[in-house]
């Protein structure tokens, strides 16, 4: 039981730290705009979104503040909450733009576990007079 536990949290702790990484690598090393993309479809989403001025500022400030809260189990599941919509666009991107299918299905696969695994915490939004055991 305790392996599981700390397997859970590794988990929850590793994909909190990449959308630390991610959204940081992209500040310093790309001055807060999208990394180059080879394929023309990629190119051009990136661009439209560098182009905005604000979806960047916006996914970067969400993957941050959604990786900081899956560090702690306290505010994990606001964290998942946070980065749901960033997951499916980056599977999205992946699936439909680039062609990268498992690059593309790690991220929901890996999210949709984390989410199963706080599904009690969850169930509260749809059922809200039920009381924590």
């Amino acid at each position: 039981m305790q392996l599981a536990k700390r397997g859970w949290a590794f988990a929850r702790i590793l994909f909190g730290l990449f959308f630390i990484y991610a959204p940081l690598m992209v500040i310093i090393q790309f001055n807060g705009q999208n990394p180059p993309e080879t394929v023309a479809a990629a190119s051009d989403f990136a661009l439209a979104l560098d182009r905005t001025g604000f979806m960047n500022p916006l996914i970067i400030a969400t993957m941050l503040a959604g990786g900081v809260a899956l560090l702690f189990q306290r505010s994990a599941p606001m964290g998942l909450i946070l980065l749901g919509p960033s997951i499916v666009v980056i599977a999205g991107f992946h699936w439909f733009l680039t062609g990268k299918f498992v690059w593309g299905s790690v991220w929901p696969i890996w999210f949709s576990l984390l989410v199963w695994h706080n599904r009690r915490i969850f169930a509260r939004l749809w059922n809200p007079d039920q009381r924590q055991p």
